[in-house]
């Protein structure tokens, strides 16, 4: 049965409105309201499905409620109702369900009834059917996410609330100040009431998308912080944990690490200009680079050369400067004792130092080379 939730200062109105929604059998009317402020105080508490909103109020209109209700509710469907027309590009702008005239037309009102209905069945189909984690996320080499079972990503309705959600994934399990998500996916606004709007917006629109594709997170906002928990498979999440914890290597560890690895598949977000994420993004990297180079010292030291010079070979691709990656190679060259494949390289290295830095490569790898040549 749908919660709903009814707000209208006039009080004829909210009697007219509460009469035609509790005619449904669907519907509990929990609570019906004439001050935006009670209502306010309650909704969190009252838990609706559905929040029947009138957009002209004294003191606080409906838009601005909606906002507030939509922070502090993750779920929630907004319906508004006025006589006036002219609000009804500022109703969708704030991603309402849906904008009824006064005097309200019973068949529109079930029929924006039935709407969440139905989008209601659809979420709990979709997740009872799936019977595992709804989701999987992924974040190394670019940023995608998919709904259980599902091969296509879902797709956020504006840049800013998947970059919202890429933001939170990197803070997850931290709160972060409103001003703080503020100041850094809108540095160039000043205005306090235009990035409230913009926040409260994304945050509601970031929402949806993530609970209508049915992705396993959870975020909560209390006193002007939120606060993101994620239980959908992540490879950023589990490529980070697997790194940190890698504290030596034996048989067991270099395959937990060879598939920490195999998640890295390129920088954190691909090509999203996040300026906010450059400092974790080359984190990242490092930790790929380093946990890469010990599974490959490790090959080196057992003879495996073939899965040495595989390893290192996809590390120089992102990382084309690491001297110590450069050396284990070399080093597996002369252990395969392929001379072709160690000068090949060498001077495809040498060349690239020459161009890209202007120095030529460092003395411990010259020497190898100088041994090469002299072999």
């Amino acid at each position: 049965m749908l919660r709903a939730v009814l707000l209208d200062d006039e009080r004829p109105s909210l009697n007219i409105l509460n009469k035609l929604v509790r005619e449904r059998s669907d519907v509990q009317v929990v609570g019906a309201y004439t001050d935006p402020s009670e209502m306010l105080r309650d909704a969190k508490e009252l838990g609706p499905d559905i929040v029947f909103l009138d957009i002209e109020m004294p003191g606080m209109n409906g838009l601005e409620i909606a906002s507030r209700i939509l922070e502090l509710l993750e779920d929630v469907e907004i319906v508004f109702i006025t006589a006036y027309h002219q609000y009804a590009l500022e109703a969708f702008r704030v991603h309402a369900l849906d904008y009824l005239l006064k005097p309200v037309e019973l068949e529109l009102l079930y029929r924006t009834i039935d709407r969440v209905v139905k989008r209601k069945k659809g979420n709990v189909a979709a997740v009872s059917e799936s019977g595992q984690a709804p989701s999987r996320i992924v974040c190394l080499g670019g940023f995608e996410v998919y709904p259980a079972e599902q091969t296509e990503p879902i797709r956020f309705p504006t840049a800013k609330a998947e970059e919202l959600f890429a933001y939170l994934l990197v803070h997850r399990n931290t709160n972060i100040s409103k001003w703080t998500l503020c100041d850094s996916l809108w540095p160039g606004i000043i205005s306090s009431e235009k990035l409230n709007q913009n926040l409260h917006m994304a945050v509601y629109r970031m929402k949806k998308t993530l609970r209508d594709g049915g992705i396993g997170v959870r975020i909560s906002s209390q006193r002007g912080f939120y606060r993101m928990e994620c239980d959908a498979p992540c490879d950023y999440v589990m490529f980070e944990q697997a790194a940190v914890d890698m504290n030596e290597l034996n048989p067991r560890h270099v395959e937990v690490a060879t598939k920490a690895i195999q998640l890295y598949r390129g920088p954190l977000f691909g090509s999203r200009d996040y300026p906010w994420c450059e400092a974790e993004r080359e984190r990242m990297s490092r930790y790929y680079a380093g946990l890469a180079k010990r599974v490959a010292r490790w090959h080196f030291d057992q003879g495996h050369y073939h899965e040495t010079i595989e390893l290192l070979l996809s590390v120089l691709y992102d990382v084309p400067f690491d001297e110590e990656a450069h050396e284990i190679l070399l080093r597996a060259y002369i252990g395969l004792q392929d001379r072709t494949a160690f000068l090949l390289h060498y001077e495809r290295m040498k060349a690239n130092f020459i161009e890209e830095l202007g120095v030529e490569p460092p003395a411990t790898l010259k020497q190898l080379y100088i041994n090469m040549r002299l072999y």
